[in-house]
């Protein structure tokens, strides 16, 4: 038997290298799948690319006149239309409103946006108590191009985050600019104004030595001229503690409007913050939310598991700034509304370290039940600290923006209160002059300077209790916090600065599309063979030394022809892919991928055919199609409909993907043995229902005969 099986091979590859017309037939099909992967590939390299997506059309169109903040003019849609003429990643198209609109609908532009001519006046209304929301005008042609549709709008993404920086820049800039001159003037008077609270206490002290002293009047004609002459004494003091409580009350004027333009300032920014730590959260629980019950791919988990860690530290990080800034506001007007919100503040960050220390064991769990419990953890998490921060945006205006008013009101009661306080001083003084002078007093003039003395005495005590606030060491921090530097503003306008880092090398969608495009080629490839191969013998007795084969000898006399040929087809596309530029980290384990995967392909359609025929050929077909879309070649599994994705681990393409994937990239050698492992097992599975063939061939006969005989 063998040594007829090797006359076999050696009569087949004899026929093929002595006759020029089948040899270059078998070489063009050995090139086929070099030539569908190569040119997949090649076409998928980087298409988000600048050099690519440039010569995509958008028309934009502003109308923007402009807006002010704090007095300063700006237009934010002239400075988009500037940034985007230096902006080469898209061609961005400057028109008008009718051009544009012309030719989005003719299929000139793919899209268009438009910036309304009110946007920077709305954008301006961030800065006080009742914003509006500035809206952007997007439309796009969805009958040109899928890809294209989906690629413009990653750069209508781009164009909306480029405004929201430039206003906030903006916006930030004036604002910070207005605060530093109210820092260095709250800095120059600060002594003057800490002499507010000691001249009170003077003021206070002096008005109840004279209430003393015209208490004791009117008893003998001497005790009323020495009181009235101790009176007389103090009235120089008076007038002196006049004077200094209203050169303070002028100055103190001045600074209150700076200071409320702070507040505004502080007020704003923190509505930004808590409005940006909305966003984190939904974006974190949408992720979250978004992983399957069930079992979930390596892929997956670890693409997930890292965008939840960037976004968790994210949070981390804005949530101890906007509780940094609390805390500062909670220093200068300790209440509890600010106080409540700082705890819920303070919650949200635990529930942060609580996710964060959920990820990294959901990173390093090998158990699927593990796995499901930490997801479901993760998921209840996120949905809770996205409730708790819509909670803190929805209380904002009821907490900390009230604190920050009552602080503009005390400082105005306090200026009101002292001016009204100074105004009755000064006319209670004359009176006590003329009575000092005259020597003597009645009874009526004691009764009537006491009671106005007394309520000036209780004036000045309630405004001494409300003044607790203003002290050294929050003045100090006030001064502090109007002295940032305007070029945070920068910062403002983009808080989070992302950094990249690549897990593994694939460095363009070229490089991650490849195992789906080679693994796909192979298969075509040995499809294509299959129709041109024979799977028999079909020999007279006795020629050239050769008897009619058995299907014993059938079968591995042409399984070595199908492996061979599979071997060049292997090898012919590991140096496309190779001349094209992928480069994966070990190119040897990356060429044996090849001929592994090659060579099971080989034997399950040989297999196939050599079992069930010409109908063999069409399983082999819908195996392919099946394999398309269930196996996570070009979406992920979790996106692919459950009852197609069901089947992923019961073909081959699977184990061929991750395969290549592996050996590309740094490997996993449990992975890449655990995928060697199940392309053996189809190998034998297809082998072993080899006997089946008897079951068929009376069927195949007649469907051979019948093909034969209807000459088609």
């Amino acid at each position: 038997m063998f040594h007829n099986i090797f006359n076999l091979i050696k009569n087949d590859f004899h026929n093929i290298f002595h006759r020029r017309s089948i040899w270059i037939t078998l070489l063009a099909f050995a090139l086929i799948p070099m030539f569908y992967a190569v040119l997949n590939i090649q076409v998928s390299w980087n298409p988000y690319s600048p050099e690519n997506t440039k010569r995509l059309k958008i028309a934009v169109v502003n109308s923007d006149e402009g807006g002010s903040i704090q007095g300063t003019q700006f237009n934010v849609g002239d400075r988009i239309i500037k940034q985007l003429h230096h902006n080469h990643a898209i061609n961005w198209v400057i028109t008008s409103d009718w051009t544009a609109n012309n030719g989005l609908e003719n299929g000139k532009y793919y899209a268009m946006i438009e910036i309304p001519n009110d946007f920077s006046s709305k954008l301006a209304t961030y800065t006080t108590a009742d914003p509006l929301k500035p809206t952007v005008i997007y439309k796009s042609n969805e009958k040109l191009n899928p890809a294209a549709t989906k690629i413009i709008g990653q750069a209508k993404d781009t164009f909306t985050d480029t405004i929201r920086q430039n206003f906030i820049k903006t916006g930030s800039k004036e604002i910070l600019q207005v605060a530093n001159k109210a820092g260095a003037t709250l800095a120059t008077k600060k002594p003057e104004i800490l002499q507010v609270r000691s001249s009170l206490d003077d003021a206070i002290n002096t008005i109840n030595k004279t209430q003393s002293t015209l208490a004791g009047v009117n008893r003998t004609n001497v005790k009323t001229r020495a009181a009235l002459q101790q009176v007389k004494a103090n009235i120089p003091k008076i007038s002196s503690q006049i004077d200094d409580l209203q050169g303070v009350i002028n100055n103190t004027k001045a600074l209150n409007n700076s200071t409320q333009q702070l507040n505004q300032s502080l007020s704003s920014n923190l509505a930004n913050g808590i409005n940006t730590l909305q966003t984190q959260g939904t974006r974190l629980q949408n992720t979250l939310n978004g992983l399957p019950s069930g079992n979930v791919s390596a892929t997956t988990l670890n693409s997930t598991t890292n965008t939840a860690t960037d976004l968790l530290n994210d949070l981390h990080d804005n949530l101890s700034d906007t509780l940094r800034v609390l805390d500062i506001i909670n220093d200068l007007i300790p209440n509890n509304r600010t106080s409540a919100l700082i705890r819920s503040v303070s919650t949200a960050k635990k529930n942060v370290n609580h996710q964060k220390a959920l990820v990294k064991r959901l990173k390093v769990t090998g158990s699927t039940a593990n796995q499901r419990s930490l997801i479901k953890q993760l998921q209840a998490a996120a949905n809770t600290l996205n409730t708790s921060l819509d909670t803190a945006y929805t209380n904002f205006n009821a907490t900390t923006s009230p604190a920050l008013d009552s602080l503009n009101n005390t400082l105005n009661d306090n200026l009101n209160g002292n001016s009204s306080v100074v105004q009755s001083m000064k006319s209670v003084l004359p009176e006590l002059k003329a009575v000092a002078n005259a020597g003597t007093i009645t009874a009526s003039q004691n009764s009537d300077i006491s009671s106005r003395l007394g309520k000036i005495k209780q004036t000045l005590k309630t405004l001494d209790g409300q003044m607790s606030v203003i002290n050294g060491k929050n003045l100090d921090k006030l001064i502090k916090l109007l002295g940032t530097d305007p070029s945070l503003s920068s910062i403002l306008s983009a808080p989070i600065k992302l950094q990249t880092k690549e897990l593994y090398p694939m460095k363009t969608f070229g490089w991650e599309v490849t195992p789906f495009y080679v693994t796909l080629a192979l298969w075509i490839g040995m499809l294509l063979m299959s129709t041109i191969l024979a799977w028999e013998y079909i020999l007279p007795d006795d020629k050239n030394g050769l008897h009619r084969p058995n299907h014993l000898e059938s079968y591995f006399g042409k399984l070595t022809l199908y492996l061979t040929m599979s071997f060049f087809q292997a090898t012919f596309a590991w140096m496309g892919v190779m001349l094209l530029g992928v480069r994966p980290v070990h190119w040897f384990l990356f060429l044996l991928a090849f001929y592994a995967i090659s060579f099971t392909f080989a034997i399950i359609m040989f297999n196939l055919v050599f079992m069930l025929g010409n109908a063999g050929k069409v399983v082999i077909v819908l195996l392919m199609l099946i394999q398309l879309f269930g196996t996570g070649g070009m979406y992920p599994l979790e996106v692919v409909p459950k009852d197609l994705a069901a089947l992923s681990p019961f073909v081959p393409f699977t184990y061929c993907l991750q395969l290549f994937r592996e050996v590309m990239t740094t490997p996993d050698w449990a992975v890449i043995g655990h995928d060697l492992l199940f392309l053996f097992f189809f190998i034998l599975f297809f082998t072993a229902i080899m006997p089946l063939r008897r079951v068929f061939e009376k069927i195949i006969y007649q469907m051979e005969s019948d093909v034969a005989r209807s000459k088609l």
